[in-house]
Parts: structure tokens; C-alpha cells; sequence
């Protein structure tokens, strides 16, 4: 990328699409993407996060209260708002760790691709 793009960080307004676009690009270009995927995976798998989320959807077929993917996708959906609610630690919400974790390799990974203010 010749003339990386300038992120400021504090800036209040959202980044405009053509910014999104090419930081878009230079991700999928470089490999930041899958990169980006594989540790929020990681981290999601070592917190038992994805486990959590296997058996609470096996749960629902097995009890036949879901039949398709959609009702269980809808149920994953309303269990996980219900439990991000009041500070509400529930078993499928995402544990901050994993996003602090995360946060910190999309901004490395932003980093490598553009200018990242303050």
C-alpha cells in the first residue's frame, strides 16, 4: 500500500467507507484477516467459550426445541443478550479477556497496514 491510510484513534466520527474499504483490502492482502480470525478462535477455544457454545446448541436439538440452524442461531442470539445484560457473566458471553486479547491483535495488525493516531 503506497499511502497507507491515517486512522486517528480518538476521532469520534466513523472512519469513512473508503478508508474502511482499503484497510479491508491490505488485511485481506497481507493475511491479517485470517490472522486476526485464528486468535480470536484461540482465545475463545482456551476461555471454553466454544465448548459452552456446542453444548448449549446440542442441547437445544436434543431436546427438540430447535429443529434448524435458524431457531438455534436465534436462540444463541437471545441467550447472548440476555446475558450481556447487567453485568451478567453467562456462559456464552464473550469474556472481556478475550476481547481486551483480541482488541490488541487488530490493532497490531492495523499497525502493519496503516498509520494508527492517538
Amino acid at each position: 500500500m503506497a499511502n497507507p491510510p491515517k486512522v486517528p484513534i480518538a476521532e469520534t466520527n466513523p472512519v469513512p467507507a473508503s478508508v474502511q474499504d482499503q484497510i479491508a483490502l491490505a488485511l485481506l492482502a497481507n493475511g491479517g484477516i485470517p490472522r486476526i480470525q485464528a486468535a480470536f478462535r484461540q482465545r475463545l477455544d482456551e476461555a471454553g467459550w466454544s465448548e459452552n457454545l456446542r453444548n448449549y446448541v446440542t442441547a437445544l436439538f436434543r431436546s427438540g426445541e430447535c429443529t434448524t440452524f435458524f431457531e438455534a442461531m436465534e436462540k444463541v442470539k437471545e441467550r447472548v443478550g440476555l446475558e450481556g445484560r447487567d453485568g451478567f457473566e453467562g456462559e456464552l458471553v464473550v469474556p472481556r479477556s478475550v476481547g481486551e486479547e483480541v482488541a490488541g491483535v487488530v490493532r497490531r495488525e492495523l499497525e502493519g497496514i496503516c498509520e494508527v493516531g492517538k
